[in-house]
């Protein structure tokens, strides 16, 4: 539910004539109405959202300024007020009250914004401000509903230490052993200088940006570590962030943006990477604000709905080099069916699910001011599962496996439907790649011949199965296919060199792939075939040279027994 929906009183009730139409009053509630005023230093508001804070039920002032908003019940919450332009107002709910009601004060907020401002780190302790002192736990009994604690445990917050960026950023192993400087030659007939083939995977370190452009920072830093790039975005190492701006993306960070720049067709402006498409609203010295997605949370904060729609996160969820796509997670929900009609859902909604708390702040204990609780549904987690997320995943991806016997032959059709991603799966980094891998063995244990049907090809990796080498193997590897544009390397894992789009069969929003195979089937047997579905963080050979011990993610499985 928005948390600007109205809801409707439980019956038994009564009918009044009101300042905004017919109110519904259960009889207990017929005497609790709270009045007043809300205006600014001009004088009167018209259509301030009036509400007791943490309700979902609001009315809105007329040409006067004047409300009268019914109480379910006095639980001692504030009355607040907003209207856009301003910071959210807030009064003691006793002094609405009475008959004459009471006046509720908006200032409006400075509209220029600082770039001097120095982002607060979360935890800084000397800050009175930072996150933690009011959005996480303090008691030890509940560590992961609090907005600051479910903040650490997001990719978000690592995502300028996270050791595999890091590691192919430098050219480096986890280990921190660097490669050899990419040796590039001149061909007359090109525009630019060629690396030499095979570049990818020359040493045991694997690729690197730093190994191709060892003068350069390139343009990760504009996602990666976004407020160390804000006024350097083209000169940001990450290897150099600290203090806050190695803390990724961070709550004052994303609390601090009003607005994504879109191009007129709904996409960011790919000349535009990650934090040069937000706009930022930054308060002068010595003041504070903060802008989230509540308009009754009175004080230094601010609304603004923008922190509820996907555009939100389009900067840095979509981007190209070289005029090729990348990765472009906001693009494919975009253009899917969960961008409009009956079934639009944000990123939000999948990504900062509702996860049934009726409160995001634990307030300091000389701090008496009364927080009811709040639908849950007005609660977004901030968590953010993605990729690594086991749930999500499982959620993802449906599969229907048929098997049928003809004469000496076992005929297997398999389909998988993006029932759960308002995207492509895999999305996002091109070096993702989503296995499904078709196992069928007989009464014994053997597996069966394969007559007929797809196989995984070579980058699914050439070894043994039992340790995830399923080059050869029965199924189909899912990903976006990059090669390199000099070298014709493929799929390359560089793909901030200039690539050329070879393929792509990832599942879109909704969609289905189908897939049919032959096996030889033995006499008298029977036979048991056994699908499933993993997502691979990035290519098993890259792994292998990064040391990326990171494990496949069973997404789904679907097992059949013949007959």
């Amino acid at each position: 539910m928005s948390s600007k929906q109205k809801v409707t009183f439980l019956i038994p009730v009564i009918a009044i004539a009101g300042l905004f139409g017919i109110i519904l009053l259960t009889p207990q509630d017929e005497q609790i109405i709270a009045r007043g005023i809300v205006h600014d230093e001009s004088g009167p508001l018209e259509g301030a959202v009036v509400r007791q804070r943490g309700s979902s039920y609001y009315v809105l002032t007329n040409s006067d300024g004047y409300f009268e908003l019914p109480l379910p019940e006095n639980n001692g919450a504030q009355i607040t007020a907003w209207i856009p332009g301003t910071f959210i107002g807030g009064g003691d709910v006793e002094g609405f009250l009475n008959p004459e009601g009471d006046m509720l004060f908006l200032h409006h907020y400075p509209v220029t914004d600082n770039s001097e401002y120095p982002f607060v780190s979360p935890t800084d302790p000397d800050n009175e401000t930072a996150c933690a002192n009011c959005h996480a736990d303090h008691t030890g009994e509940n560590d992961s509903a609090m907005p600051f604690d479910e903040w650490q445990q997001d990719a978000h917050a690592t995502a300028a230490t996270n050791k595999r960026f890091l590691s192919l950023y430098n050219g480096t192993n986890l280990a921190g052993e660097a490669g050899p400087a990419t040796l590039f030659i001149y061909e007359a007939l090109q525009t630019a200088n060629k690396p030499v083939a095979p570049s990818l995977g020359q040493d045991a370190v694997g690729p690197g940006y730093k190994l191709d452009y060892p003068d350069q920072s390139g343009i990760c830093a504009t996602c990666h570590t976004p407020i160390l790039a804000i006024d350097t975005p083209y000169h940001a190492d990450p290897n150099t962030a600290v203090g806050v701006a190695a803390e990724g993306i961070s709550c004052d960070f994303c609390h601090k943006i009003q607005d994504v720049t879109l191009r007129p067709d709904g996409k960011p402006d790919p000349g535009l990477p990650g934090v040069l498409s937000v706009q930022f609203l930054r308060p002068q010295a010595g003041e504070q604000l903060f802008i989230g997605p509540l308009d009754d949370t009175p004080g230094e904060d601010i609304y603004a709905a923008s922190q509820d729609e996907s555009q939100f996160c389009a900067a840095c969820h979509s981007g190209q080099f070289w005029d090729v796509p990348i990765y472009d997670s906001f693009g494919e929900w975009l253009a899917s069916p969960y961008s409009m009609g009956d079934q639009a859902q944000t990123c939000q909604d999948c990504h900062m699910p509702h996860v049934g708390v009726t409160s995001f702040v634990q307030l300091p204990p000389d701090d008496t001011t009364i927080l009811a609780p709040r639908d849950p549904e007005t609660i977004f987690s901030h968590r953010m599962p993605g990729a690594a997320d086991e749930a999500l995943l499982e959620s993802a991806a449906t599969l229907t496996v048929e098997a049928k016997p003809t004469g000496d032959q076992l005929h297997v059709t398999v389909r998988v439907t993006n029932t759960g991603a308002g995207h492509h799966i895999p999305t996002d980094n091109p070096l993702r790649n989503m296995i499904l891998l078709v196992q069928t063995v007989d009464g014994e244990g053997q597996p069966l011949t394969l007559l007929d049907g797809p196989t995984i090809p070579a980058w699914g990796g050439v070894g043994d199965p039992a340790e995830g080498y399923y080059a050869g193997q029965p199924g189909i590897l899912y990903a976006k296919i990059l090669a390199d544009l000099f070298t014709d390397e493929m799929p390359t894992y560089a793909y901030w060199r200039p690539t050329r789009l070879v393929s792509d069969n990832r599942i879109a929003a909704l969609a289905t792939d189908q897939s049919s195979y032959t096996f030889a089937l033995p006499a008298d047997q029977d036979v048991t075939v056994d699908v499933q579905l993993y997502l691979r963080r990035a290519y098993i050979e890259l792994m292998d040279l990064k040391d990326w011990d990171t494990t496949d993610m069973l997404m789904t499985q679907q097992i059949v027994r013949v007959p």
